[in-house]
């Protein structure tokens, strides 16, 4: 079943603030997941990245945080449609940059656990 998933970008103010009024939220490290599932489309994952301002005050470093963000998301592609059910995920970056790639991975692979935890229990 996880085949026929894909991941798609998360576009859009509309849905950006969906995820932020009615989604649930899950901290691990620097990082903070936002989500809400979608019933109706059972096939599609879509996922947005933030570094707010708030933390990282230059964009040249919020920009490399979310590439670095997109790199881990691409490399954990198998595990994450695995995990994640079909609806509308935010990941915001709450730290300090500069920032490792390896920091980044490891906060994300806790994330990614306490998500398959909440649904395996639901």
């Amino acid at each position: 079943m996880s085949q026929l998933k894909n991941i798609k970008r998360l576009r859009g103010k509309k849905e950006i603030d969906l995820v932020f009024k009615k989604g649930k939220s899950i901290n691990s490290g620097m990082l903070r997941l936002r989500f809400i599932e979608n019933k109706e489309n059972r096939n599609c994952v879509s996922i947005g990245v933030g570094v707010s301002k708030r933390f990282v005050f230059l964009a040249h470093n919020r920009n490399r945080v979310k590439r670095q963000m997109r790199a881990v998301i691409k490399n954990k592609e198998a595990e994450l449609l695995e995990v994640l059910p079909a609806g509308y995920y935010m990941f915001l970056f709450g730290g300090s940059a500069p920032v490792s790639t390896a920091v980044l991975t490891l906060d994300f692979v806790q994330l990614v656990e306490k998500i398959s935890r909440l649904h395996s229990e639901s």
